[in-house]
């Protein structure tokens, strides 16, 4: 990765950092390729139907993150009509508690959360919370480490209790969140993201792995059903050479180290990780470096433990080498792969632009959600296409890439694209479906196998007609 381009997002990420995902722009070494600037595109998205080929015990991997509220004003009802089932959303301490407690009475004025779940649980769609900002009271940092452990246990006991849905204490609703993780991006070891209220406990792996001995056995005991996390990790541009960033490579080693390897799954049910095409020479997509994050934890005997990703996004910007179909492009391949590895849930960051630049992730321009991307449209695509259906195996194709997932009726459909200029997949029997990554579909034909003609980086969607 170019050590320039390394020190200029990193001095963007400094002046820019407004939500809790402080290193996912940290660099840009080797940018994707950019395709043809967007074209006007006129397509149909299929969005998935209820009960269609329904497949028991099947949980859709498919989320969005919508940090500071969960409405339709926010997007919810758009990303539930393209098939999110998953709402990264988080869960700020300080405003809930922003006056210590009086002797052992603490007061919490939970806010929006409360219409936010209920808004979640109406559709059956699930939470995942990010808890974050301690108050003043509590820590010298936002991001801890804490003044006194003991207030965050009350404060997550409390928390687990009014969203576990057992009708005692429940928020209006009785809404159910399941997931609890602690800390954004907490293997950041930079004073100065400390300072700004971001993840700052990359040096101090005993201090983390304490906290959540404490925290854990509380929300479990508060509600069984919930599941604690280490994350989301960063895991990028990591202190020193080469990359001279803020991340400590160590992390999640000495956390897992600290809560006793195989003993941690007493403290944690799963781990989560960051992710952003930053740097392809180590990561050319979210499965080799979701695959280096599980030999960690198998190293650490935990290798079992569920793997998911709260927060991922590639942008939109043509000045830094892409467009609104190459982001297209990208969340589907990011999606698929990170399938083929077992995530078992990824949330696109996020619903609207995060600024300019590298941080127009966003499924909608400048805030309006009458305006969406092609990524939107992708998207809706996508999660109609494999909704209930998980990867099976990958499918060959010369000078291309080929996944196959498979229904739980036996259906399956095969996501492909080329990896050089052209390629053709070739698919058996008479008939076939493509459907593109933007909805148009079409029906070839053949005679014993059907030759599927496949672009660069445009993932198509194949099945047996």
């Amino acid at each position: 990765m170019a050590m320039m381009l390394r020190w200029l997002a990193l001095a963007s990420l400094i002046a820019g950092l407004q939500g809790p995902a402080e290193g996912r722009k940290a660099a840009a070494a080797q940018l994707p390729a950019a395709g043809p600037a967007a074209p006007a595109v006129t397509a149909k998205t299929y969005l998935p139907i209820v009960g269609n080929r329904y497949a028991p015990g099947y949980e859709s991997p498919f989320g969005i993150v919508m940090y500071t509220t969960v409405n339709n004003a926010a997007g919810q009802a758009k990303l539930r009509a393209a098939g999110a089932h998953w709402y990264t959303t988080g869960l700020v301490w300080a405003e809930v508690e922003p006056l210590p407690p009086v002797g052992s009475v603490h007061t919490y004025t939970w806010g929006s959360l409360d219409q936010d779940a209920a808004n979640v649980a109406a559709y059956g769609g699930e939470m995942y919370v990010l808890v974050n900002r301690n108050p003043r009271w509590a820590s010298a940092y936002p991001s801890g480490p804490l003044t006194n452990t003991a207030h965050l246990v009350a404060f997550a006991a409390a928390a687990a209790e009014r969203y576990d849905g057992d009708g005692v204490s429940d928020a209006p609703g009785h809404p159910v969140i399941r997931y609890w993780s602690f800390y954004a991006e907490p293997d950041n070891g930079a004073v100065w993201a400390a300072l700004l209220g971001k993840g700052y406990w990359g040096h101090n792996p005993t201090g983390y792995a304490d906290m959540l001995k404490l925290v854990s056995p509380a929300i479990h005991a508060a509600n069984p059903n919930a599941k604690v996390l280490i994350g989301g990790i960063a895991y990028d541009s990591f202190e020193g050479p080469p990359d001279n960033g803020p991340f400590v490579q160590s992390f999640l080693g000495n956390v897992l180290s600290a809560l006793g390897n195989s003993a941690a799954t007493q403290y944690i049910d799963a781990i989560a990780f960051h992710y952003y095409p930053i740097n392809l020479n180590r990561w050319p997509s979210i499965r080799e470096k979701g695959l280096e994050i599980r030999g960690i934890m198998n190293a650490h005997g935990v290798g079992h433990l569920e793997l998911l990703v709260p927060e991922m996004g590639y942008w939109s910007d043509p000045a830094n080498g892409s467009n609104e179909l190459r982001q297209a492009e990208v969340l589907a391949q990011m999606y698929v792969k990170g399938l083929t590895i077992g995530l078992s849930h990824m949330d696109w960051f996020a619903v609207f632009d995060d600024g300019p630049g590298m941080e127009a992730h966003g499924l909608f321009r400048n805030g309006d959600l009458n305006t969406p991307k092609l990524a939107y449209t992708a998207y809706g695509v996508l999660t109609a296409a494999l909704r209930a259906k998980v990867y099976n195996r990958t499918f060959g194709i010369s000078g291309g890439e080929g996944y196959v997932f498979r229904g739980a009726d036996g259906s399956e459909v095969t996501v492909a694209w080329a990896t050089g200029t052209s390629a053709t997949a070739y698919l058996p029997g008479n008939c076939a479906r493509r459907t593109d990554l933007l909805g148009s579909v079409s029906v070839l034909g053949g005679s014993g196998q059907v030759a599927v003609p496949l672009a660069q980086n445009h993932p198509v969607y194949l099945e047996q007609c």
